[in-house]
C-alpha cells in the first residue's frame, strides 16, 4: 500500500523567506503525485502544469 502524503506545520514565521521555501517543500510531493496521476490519465503533464498554475494565480486574487 502507498504511504499516505501529509503536511507538516509551518516552523517560521509566515512573512520569512524561510517560511515560503518550507511550504513549497511540503507541497513538492503532493503536486508531483497529482502530476504522476494527471499524466497517467492521459492529460500532458506540461499542460497540467500549467493549469495549476493558472489556478493558484486565481486563488491570489479575489473572484
Amino acid at each position: 500500500m502507498a504511504k499516505a502524503l501529509t503536511i507538516g506545520a509551518p516552523q517560521h514565521p509566515a512573512m520569512s523567506a524561510a517560511y515560503e521555501q518550507h511550504c513549497r517543500e511540503m507541497l513538492v510531493p503532493h503536486l508531483d503525485a497529482l502530476l504522476d496521476k494527471v499524466e497517467a490519465a492521459g492529460w500532458d503533464r506540461g499542460q497540467a502544469a500549467s493549469a495549476l498554475m493558472y489556478l493558484a494565480a486565481r486563488r491570489l486574487t479575489p473572484a
